[in-house]
């Protein structure tokens, strides 16, 4: 009897460990969006600029961001202005402390479950020196500002009819839902929850929450043209859209003057929306249909690396 439940002991051990050795296949994405809370990520080129270089306009050195769309917004050619700050033009003999993007900068993709990363691509300041000579060895702290137009779409399911206080055996889902799922594109800026309850026979109220999860600042789309820096008093606004795509039922936002679409302002990285759907036009029977979000935003990114400048003793 002990000697078998020695073997039953180490049979039952194997397959233990054996099942923890087997991986099945990835799951696919089967989702609408890929997701994630990043649009884009930045970083200074390897070696451009380097960690050290000569005073005395002795050596020619490159200053170039790489930038890696990681969200699913492409970001047109012109869409996005860098700014350099934290030294002198003239003394590091850069043609232009801001340059804008000539080329589009495509998100990341979905087909079906198929998923395509987005681009890598690298903007470039030009060649710079330092020309000063200096009388020793001086570190400086340049940093990079970039903005640039994003967009989210989110997507959520309502649950309509015509008289919303009207209870039946056919209902196919609840008008009152206190936590409707929603899905978010790939970016800083979600939906992050959404609920739906009744406010009359043929009406229906509609919440909802922006949050803005990354690390960067927003801005209305379009402000900053010529250089990345300045206009605190204009962050934390996005402009933001709700639409059916069949055009099936009309909302309005008493936020937005009764449109559908405006302008607000994030207060502490969030802020809730409420709206309202007419339902007095659409079918008896409950039935189930789409609301997209869509928030256009211009956000800021920075990034800085020292640099140190050596005299030059020839």
């Amino acid at each position: 009897m002990k000697h078998s439940l020695i073997i039953l002991t180490i049979v039952v051990l194997f397959l233990a460990g054996c099942q923890g050795d087997i991986t099945g296949p990835q799951q696919e994405n089967l989702g609408t969006f890929v997701g994630g809370n990043q649009g884009l990520a930045i970083a200074f080129a390897e070696d451009q600029p380097p960690v050290a270089v000569l005073d005395d306009g002795q050596e020619t050195f490159f200053i170039t961001l790489l930038l890696r769309n990681v969200g699913e917004h492409t970001i047109p050619a012109g869409g996005l202005i860098a700014s350099l700050s934290g030294i002198v033009q003239k003394s590091f003999s850069i043609q232009s402390l801001n340059v804008k993007n000539d080329f589009d900068i495509y998100g990341t993709g979905k087909d079906g479950s198929i998923v395509t990363p987005g681009a890598e691509d690298l903007l470039e300041f030009g060649d710079a020196s330092f020309q000063p000579d200096l009388p020793g060895d001086t570190e400086f702290t340049i940093r990079a500002d970039v903005c640039y137009n994003y967009q989210t779409q989110a997507v959520s399911k309502l649950c309509l009819k015509q008289d919303v206080l009207k209870r039946t055996i056919d209902d196919v889902c609840l008008i009152n839902n206190a936590k409707l799922d929603v899905e978010n594109s790939g970016a800083s800026v979600h939906v992050t929850s959404a609920r739906q309850n009744t406010i009359g026979s043929n009406k229906v109220k509609l919440t909802f929450t922006i949050q803005n999860l990354g690390v960067g600042a927003v801005f209305e789309p379009n402000t900053f043209t010529n250089s990345c820096v300045g206009k605190e008093e204009e962050r934390d606004r996005v402009r933001v859209k709700l639409y059916n795509p069949e055009n099936n039922f009309k909302i309005t936002c008493g936020q937005f003057g009764g449109s559908h679409q405006g302008v607000v302002k994030l207060v502490n990285n969030e802020k809730i929306i409420t709206c309202t759907i007419d339902t007095a036009a659409l079918q008896e029977f409950t039935f189930q249909d789409l609301v997209i979000f869509e928030i256009n935003y211009m956000e800021r990114l920075a990034v800085t690396t020292p640099v140190r400048v050596v005299n030059a003793l020839f």
